[in-house]
């Protein structure tokens, strides 16, 4: 049964009053919207004190002091872990996941918050001439890392039912993908460890097409992270003989690769098909690729400009701080 609210004191003094001017209980019940035991019980408690009694506060007393609650920290005040909670949540604080973000080394934010000033002028359109590509690896299970919660008792969460099965171990692929704001590119399973011979093979394989279909002779900018195959000296004259103009990239930065969030909707659609091989994994993931859409794909890229704005403000809020 679901616990009865509280009556305001406004509504007892109505029904005080209601009752002094000689109207029954059962109208006055009916013209406030409640019991006609409750209006019996108000009128009692009327009585006996001479005036209307205003409830009692329910729940546990506070412990602390408004005065308090600004200097818990300092004062040492004695409470329990849930008066800190309620505090916490009164002031606006709520219980998050953190979120997950690379060790930047302050060359590392120096470098980014160049990078990013060079190019904030760029607009949309500017970066609709970016392919950008990367790699990712995708394991069987992938795609829940939210966590899952079930509703038990306390003698079922070791039930069938309310498990998450999971695997020491899971089965998984290595893929290059690359997408711009006009879709998504080729795709393909890798399935050895990438040499600077075996990225050249995939750039000629799978990027001069995507940039062929994408773009057709237009000219692009192509975007690959600092991984040491990337940057190897043949890669480097496989693409100027290409006339593919590469993109420089700071260092630990894959909240600046719209294909992160692109891997992300990847691994979520991929999970919900339930793969249980690894033949199951790679069907799964061809599929899901070609099921991502262009607007998608186009949002990412209007994105950057204000990923951007939120590397050079990160900076100037540090130095205000400072």
């Amino acid at each position: 049964m679901a616990p009865t609210r509280e009556m305001s004191l406004e509504t007892k003094e109505r029904i005080v009053k209601l009752l002094e001017e000689g109207n029954p209980s059962r109208m006055v019940a009916k013209d406030v919207g409640c019991s006609q035991s409750a209006v019996s019980k108000i009128w009692t408690k009327y009585k006996q004190h001479g005036m209307v009694v205003k409830a009692k506060r329910t729940g546990r007393p506070r412990k602390t002091s408004k005065r308090q609650d600004k200097q818990l920290k300092e004062v040492g005040v004695n409470v329990c872990d849930r008066t800190v909670r309620n505090r916490l949540k009164e002031m606006g604080f709520q219980y998050r996941k953190a979120k997950r973000k690379p060790a930047l080394t302050p060359k590392h934010k120096r470098t980014r918050l160049q990078w990013a000033k060079e190019r904030q002028s760029w607009t949309v359109d500017d970066w609709m001439k970016v392919v950008f590509s990367d790699e990712s690896r995708i394991c069987i299970g992938q795609g829940d890392d939210a966590g899952t919660f079930v509703w038990c008792r306390s003698s079922e969460i070791y039930e069938e039912a309310c498990l998450k099965k999971t695997t020491k171990f899971p089965q998984s692929l290595m893929i290059w993908g690359c997408m711009s704001g006009k879709g998504t590119g080729e795709m393909t399973v890798v399935n050895s460890s990438i040499n600077a011979q075996v990225y050249i093979d995939i750039l000629d394989s799978f990027l001069i097409p995507s940039i062929e279909q994408m773009f057709g002779d237009d000219e692009i900018i192509f975007q690959d992270d600092n991984a040491s195959c990337h940057r190897a000296k043949t890669v480097k004259a496989f693409l100027e003989e290409r006339h593919i103009q590469s993109m420089s990239w700071p260092a630990n930065s894959p909240d600046l690769n719209p294909i992160e969030n692109l891997w992300w909707r990847l691994k979520k659609m991929v999970h919900k098909k339930g793969p249980t091989s690894k033949a199951d994994l790679a069907t799964a993931i061809k599929e899901s690729w070609h099921q991502i859409d262009a607007e998608y794909c186009l949002s990412l890229i209007k994105s950057m400009p204000h990923r951007l704005k939120a590397v050079i403000k990160a900076k100037v809020l540090r130095v205000l701080i400072q």
